[in-house]
């Protein structure tokens, strides 16, 4: 009857410890790490979150931009980090492409996954206006029946990489991989005829399409979008290629389960703040809200599917 009795106390005094931590939080001033310099796409969504978290919590929210090291310093940060709950990763998935390649020495088991803050603006796939292809179908069954013949601008062993890998490992083609890191390269060289196919922004796209510059084939997304009626997913066109780009709160490993579930009920409650869909749609961004399970099911998912890319590109870790 004594054991019963202790191990009911000891359950109880855990529960209400993990409670108390759960309420406690913020205590103090919130470190948003941001592995971007300011003005960066990646800046620009997290503090649109930081901006929310600030006002949701009444705690001071500082944003910290760490851009060295694609990412790495940044990630390096939180890892080390207290895990309280008040430094904080805004990093998209672009991290887990520098785990599957070896770029980034330590693993998703480092980190504590708290949410989805966002999604990146919606990507398509577009060539010159005077291309031979009206869609993603058509490009691909050329593709096939000339292997290496065709070029895709991307940045070598980041997720634009990736992305094009994408289309040669799921339609069985072989395309030319070139560098071209920024949006502004990719334009350049299709309409300059030494990119054949680049993905950028849907609501560039647009204007270049509208200014006869270029021709989109298909969106990248694997949902349609309803602010882009005039561009069908690939998925729709019967091609095997989407790519999403969810943008992830983490925090280092070992935070109270109760903590990441208070921090995960912050960033849902996101979808409810109409000055949060004023800046989301003025940056052509979306948010879902996700709870704690859906999230890290997702952030398993999207790393698995890295992994088999980096397999098939020949860019995984050794």
């Amino acid at each position: 009857m004594k054991l019963q009795t202790s191990l009911a106390a000891a359950l109880a005094l855990a529960l209400t410890a993990g409670a108390a931590g759960a309420q406690s939080w913020p205590n103090g001033p919130i470190q948003l790490i941001i592995p971007s310099r300011p003005g960066g796409g990646t800046d620009v969504m997290g503090r649109i979150f930081a901006d929310y978290l600030q006002r949701h919590t009444g705690t001071a929210v500082a944003v910290i931009n760490q851009p060295e090291g694609g990412g790495i310093v940044a990630q390096e940060t939180v890892r080390n980090a207290a895990p309280d709950g008040q430094t904080l990763l805004f990093q998209h998935t672009g991290m887990l492409v520098g785990i599957q390649t070896g770029r980034y020495n330590h693993g998703l088991d480092d980190f504590t996954v708290l949410g989805i803050a966002q999604s990146y603006p919606p990507q398509v796939f577009a060539v010159a206006p005077d291309a031979p292809w009206q869609t993603m179908r058509e490009f691909v069954d050329d593709a096939r029946a000339h292997p290496g013949q065709y070029t895709v601008g991307v940045s070598l062993g980041q997720a634009t990489h990736f992305i094009a890998g994408t289309i040669m490992m799921n339609e069985g083609v072989d395309l030319r991989l070139v560098e071209a890191s920024a949006e502004v390269d990719k334009v350049a060289g299709i309409q300059g005829g030494h990119i054949t196919l680049g993905n950028l922004g849907a609501g560039s796209a647009r204007q270049y399409v509208t200014a006869g510059d270029m021709r989109v084939l298909c969106m990248v997304d694997p949902t349609p979008d309803p602010d882009y009626p005039e561009f069908q997913t690939c998925l729709d066109q019967g091609v095997n290629v989407s790519w999403i780009a969810p943008l992830l709160v983490l925090g280092p490993a070992g935070i109270d389960p109760a903590v990441a579930e208070t921090i995960n009920a912050a960033i849902q409650a996101m979808g409810d703040d109409p000055q949060v869909a004023q800046s989301l749609a003025a940056a052509d961004s979306t948010f879902v809200a996700h709870s704690l399970a859906e999230a890290n099911a997702i952030v398993q998912q999207e790393d698995q599917h890295i992994a088999e890319l980096a397999r098939h590109l020949g860019l995984a870790a050794q």
